[in-house]
């Protein structure tokens, strides 16, 4: 139950896994053994391009999605200065580009852009969410502004499940830029963190009208340690690791050729069974939300909410691209339990949850997330995200209530 922290490798990308594995050339070799593997690499990034509607060569691979996320927000940064000093004949001019994010971002992003705000070379945004979890497009907007170089605002968010408008978004930023005599390459540049969505969400980046995006090979059944950065044709951002100048110069490092060709084979069946997955998920979902409710009444929910209100398949996908959460996640609380004792009793029974983000899941502060939300600190130790996947089952959820319920009736203050 905390598949929005890493899923299981699919059957599909295992199998291509352990068959890349045999290719062990360095991709930069120009004998065969490395040719052998630049072809790999090659059919890889030409899968992950396909599902985001892209070239093959605006998909960079990366490690991690925190590096993918790090390297947008200070590659956006360092590409500015670096191109505003040459404009300006190498003469440093003391200008402070603004960046505008939103409150719940996942750290990867939030952390850099910090960093960098805490270091006075940039100026910060950070919008406000509603009741639901969710930004207003008419506040980005209006944040906008002549010195903005970059907004950065999640897909889906990786606690509540919260879909943000990002095609709205990316829409009002090309607008203002038209209104504004910039062209769709000029700045700011978009990015969207889509980590959590790529499960469920159309990752179209033409349609986002975004400049870059960040997808994790982890949260679609793919290994660990390979994630991508698409970014557009056009779109200049310097490189944060400097080296042997592998991934066209944009990050260095010999690429992780297996990992990669397995994400890539997980990515394209991820958009295979988006729909039909989601459909399926969206009703155990919300099956156990109502289920949750009855049995245990002082029980909270956060985030948007939506509901699927037909039994027709094509008409429930066209309901779900509209979507405003995730289908996959619930995340409640309890009152009188905290986080880690639902957790750890949980987790004595079989049933893995999360509290928030898992990178910050060593932390002892209550969620941000929550907080930005209007929860109380104390409050915000008391949630826990529920996060489903294409193994669960109805039985899965039925017994997960069950024991919710008990550790209720036993523990709560």
């Amino acid at each position: 139950m905390d598949n929005a922290g890493a899923t299981e490798i699919g059957g599909r990308p295992k199998v291509a896994l352990l068959e890349a594995l045999t290719i062990y050339g360095n991709p930069s070799g120009i004998h065969k053994e490395g040719a052998d593997a630049g072809v790999l690499l090659d059919k890889a990034r030409a899968m992950c391009g396909t599902v985001l509607n892209a070239h093959a060569y605006e998909v960079y691979f990366m490690s991690s999605g925190t590096e993918s996320c790090n390297l947008a927000v200070l590659g956006v940064y360092e590409g500015w200065r670096c191109q505003t000093i040459r404009q300006s004949d190498n003469q440093i001019i003391q200008l402070i580009p603004h960046v505008i994010t939103s409150a719940i971002e996942h750290p990867a992003v939030l952390e850099p852009i910090k960093q960098l705000e805490r270091n006075g070379k940039i100026r910060v945004t950070y919008l406000s969410v509603y009741e639901d979890g969710i930004v207003k497009v008419k506040d980005l907007r209006d944040a906008l502004c002549e010195e903005t170089i970059l907004v950065s605002v999640m897909y889906a968010n990786n606690e509540i499940g919260t879909i943000q408008p990002v095609k709205e978004i990316g829409r009002a930023i090309d607008e203002w830029k038209r209104e504004h005599g910039k062209t769709f390459t000029s700045y700011p540049y978009f990015h969207t963190d889509a980590c959590q969505a790529a499960n469920y969400c159309n990752l179209d980046a033409l349609r986002l009208k975004c400049h870059l995006m960040t997808v994790n090979s982890s949260k679609v059944y793919g290994p660990k340690g390979s994630a991508l950065l698409y970014k557009r044709e056009g779109i200049k951002i310097a490189p944060v690791m400097l080296g042997g100048g592998q991934e066209r110069e944009l990050r260095s490092g010999t690429e992780n050729v297996s990992a990669a060709y397995a994400f890539g084979v997980a990515l394209k069946e991820a958009g295979e069974l988006r729909d039909a997955e989601s459909v399926r998920l969206r009703a155990l979902r919300d099956e156990t939300v109502e289920f949750l409710k009855k049995e245990i009444p002082s029980i909270i929910f956060y985030g948007a909410l939506d509901r699927c209100q037909t039994t027709d398949s094509r008409q429930q996908t066209d309901t779900y691209k509209e979507m405003k959460r995730l289908p996959n996640n619930i995340n409640c609380r309890v009152p009188g339990i905290s986080s880690e004792e639902m957790i750890l009793r949980l987790d004595a029974k079989g049933f893995a949850v999360s509290h928030k983000s898992a990178c910050a899941s060593m932390e002892t502060e209550g969620s941000y997330v929550l907080m930005a939300l209007g929860a109380t600190e104390e409050e915000a130790q008391e949630n826990i995200r529920i996060s489903l996947g294409r193994a669960t089952t109805k039985q899965d959820l039925v017994m997960l209530v069950e024991v919710m319920k008990e550790i209720s009736t036993k523990y709560s203050k």
